[in-house]
C-alpha cells in the first residue's frame, strides 16, 4: 500500500485533528514504502511506540508556544481595548478621540487575530469547550471591573493573567490526554 493511500485513510478516520497530523507525519518520515503488512499494527499500536510520543512531545511544546503567545497578545490587546471603551463611555481619552480610537481598534484587530488563532489550535485537540467558558467568563469578568470600578483599582488586568496562567498549565495537561485518548 502505498504512502498516499495510507494518509488518504488517516484523513478519513475520526480521530482529532492533531493525532491525525502526528500519524501522517510518522508516515511521512518512515523509510520504506511497503505498509501492507504494517497497516493493522500502525492502527493498533500507533499511541504506544516512541516515534509517537516524540513527535507528539515536540506538537505540544510547538502549540503550547504558540498559545502563550496568543495568550500574552491577548492579555495586552483586551487590556487596551477595555481602556478604549471606558475612554469612550465616560469621554475621558488620554490624548484625543482619533487617537485612542486608533489604538483601540487596532488592538481589538489584534485580539480578534490571537483568539482565531488560540481556538483554531485548542480545535486540533478538541479543546475548544473547555477553554471557551474560562475565557468568557474572565472577558465578562473584566469587563465589569473595568467599568464600575475606577482607574486606580484595575481588576481587569489581574483577572486577564489569571486566565493567561490557567490556560498555559491546563493546555499541556488535557492535549497530551487527548493525544492518548483518541
Amino acid at each position: 500500500m502505498s504512502r498516499e493511500v495510507i494518509v488518504q485513510r488517516i484523513e478519513k478516520t475520526d480521530l482529532i485533528d492533531a493525532k491525525k497530523e502526528l500519524m501522517i507525519e510518522i508516515v511521512q518520515n518512515k523509510k520504506e514504502d511497503d505498509f501492507d503488512k504494517k497497516i493493522d499494527r500502525l492502527y493498533r499500536q500507533f499511541s504506544k511506540s516512541s516515534s509517537f510520543k516524540k513527535h507528539a512531545e515536540k506538537m505540544v511544546c510547538r502549540d503550547d508556544e504558540k498559545l502563550k503567545i496568543c495568550n500574552m497578545m491577548l492579555v495586552m490587546s483586551v487590556t487596551l481595548t477595555l481602556f478604549f471603551l471606558k475612554a469612550v463611555l465616560f469621554s475621558s481619552y488620554v490624548v484625543n478621540f482619533s487617537v485612542d480610537a486608533i489604538v483601540g481598534c487596532l488592538a481589538f484587530v489584534f485580539s480578534f487575530i490571537n483568539v482565531r488563532t488560540k481556538y483554531r489550535t485548542l480545535k486540533r485537540y478538541n479543546l475548544v469547550r473547555d477553554f471557551i467558558y474560562l475565557d468568557g467568563l474572565s472577558l465578562l469578568l473584566c469587563i465589569l471591573f473595568k467599568m464600575f470600578f475606577p482607574v486606580q483599582v484595575d481588576f481587569s488586568l489581574i483577572i486577564l493573567l489569571v486566565d493567561y496562567y490557567l490556560c498555559k498549565k491546563r493546555f499541556k495537561e488535557k492535549a497530551f490526554k487527548m493525544l492518548e485518548a483518541n
